[in-house]
């Protein structure tokens, strides 16, 4: 009895230093990641942080393309959230007026991040644009990372139904692998897939993260709902593609 009572209390200790070295890692983790934040710039302002470029680039049309790359400190157009929230924003034309554009849809513009060095972790915050229309509105968007010669590596699909709430997108590697990263509202006209969204908040680390101990079976859950999201389909060869529903 007392031999099988230390065992139990080995294992128990055991367990505790395990605790508390996950506890001091994710403390680590937290710590390492840089933060861009619309919300430290004022209202209309070019985002020009250190490290990173921010650009908008054209989506996979031109009907509405940005008229700048540069992005901007925009607020919600349409009032779903409050107006000293600021988001990343981008601009475009129409006719002579120059029209700011808090959202992001891939059709028209996608928003690009890329760093002076690759990163271990990218992480980004997403919000609804749209909030009529039921859960099938404006709720569908992606955050691809890529690495120094172009090729994507992985796509982390963005699914936000409820309105207000925030969706961050995390991609994480052991290593620095991730050169740059791209974002938008997901578009696939031969699904009908058509989508905006509201990005705000990049994060990002030259070092890889411990992940929270319930963030295990997520890693692996996320995992195969990636697969199905992407239909286990092959990517198209080429710099900058871009994924499909």
């Amino acid at each position: 009895m007392i031999r099988q009572l230390r065992l139990n209390w080995k294992g128990v200790l055991i367990a505790a230093v395990t605790l508390v070295g996950l506890v001091l890692g994710i403390g680590q983790a937290s710590a390492a990641i840089v933060w861009v934040d619309p919300n430290t710039y004022s209202l209309g302002s070019a985002i020009t942080p250190p490290f990173v470029t921010l650009q908008a680039i054209q989506g996979a049309t031109t009907q509405s393309p940005p008229s700048t790359p540069t992005v901007y400190a925009l607020a919600d157009d349409k009032g779903h959230y409050s107006s000293d929230m600021h988001f990343f924003g981008w601009k475009t034309l129409d006719g002579s007026t120059v029209v700011d554009k808090p959202a992001w849809r891939q059709k028209w513009a996608v928003l690009k991040a890329e760093f002076d060095s690759p990163v271990a972790v990218v992480s980004m915050d997403f919000y609804r644009n749209d909030f009529s229309g039921g859960p099938l509105t404006d709720e569908l968007a992606f955050l691809t990372a890529f690495n120094s010669v172009g090729t994507p590596i992985s796509t982390v699909p963005v699914s936000i139904v409820t309105n207000a709430t925030m969706f961050t997108a995390t991609i994480s590697f052991s290593s620095p692998d991730i050169k740059y990263v791209m974002a938008s509202g997901l578009y696939n006209p031969s699904e009908g897939i058509d989508h905006d969204i509201l990005i705000t908040r990049l994060g990002y680390s030259t070092t890889a993260l411990v992940p929270e101990p319930i963030s295990l079976v997520g890693l692996a859950s996320g995992g195969a709902a990636l697969a199905m999201w992407m239909g286990l389909r092959r990517r198209r060869p080429g710099r900058d593609a871009l994924p499909t529903a």
